[in-house]
């Protein structure tokens, strides 16, 4: 009988604990997606300035998550997506995910927002615009 773990496990949610969940099944030898319905991880502890009792910058905790998660040979980071449906039984689950279009290629993508500079379509966050590639939904752009 192998020891070895097999098969894949989905963790839904890209938040700190969705990212900590991941870490450790992957630390254990499983292939893990994580789907995350914004198109970051990292949920709401990155839109925090401090964290309470210690009044650490709450970015300062999170971003070695960020990076040990985005560079984990067995972690595959599926962003902008919604869990659709799940079928199956334990250990034989097939699940249905539907990934909303960027508009952008994701593997020419290096972080740099050239395609945000570049996005002739804008649209108003509040009191100021920004451009359609940067807002939540709003990606018409093929800029990349």
């Amino acid at each position: 009988m192998s020891t070895q773990p097999t098969g894949a496990v989905m963790v839904v949610g890209g938040g700190v604990a969705g990212i900590q969940a991941a870490m450790d099944l992957a630390d254990s030898g499983y292939y893990v997606y994580i789907v995350e319905k914004t198109p970051a991880i990292g949920g709401v502890m990155g839109a925090l300035d401090k964290t309470f009792p210690t009044i650490d910058c709450s970015m300062c905790i999170l971003s070695p998550y960020l990076v040990a998660a985005g560079r984990h040979p067995n972690i595959e980071l599926v962003t902008y997506a919604r869990l659709q449906s799940v079928s199956g039984e334990p250990g034989r689950f097939k699940a249905v995910v539907h990934k909303r279009a960027r508009s952008i290629h994701e593997d020419r993508c290096t972080g740099c927002r050239a395609c945000v500079d570049a996005c002739p379509v804008t649209h108003t966050a509040g009191p100021k615009k920004t451009a359609a590639v940067s807002g939540k939904g709003l990606t018409p752009c093929k800029s990349i």
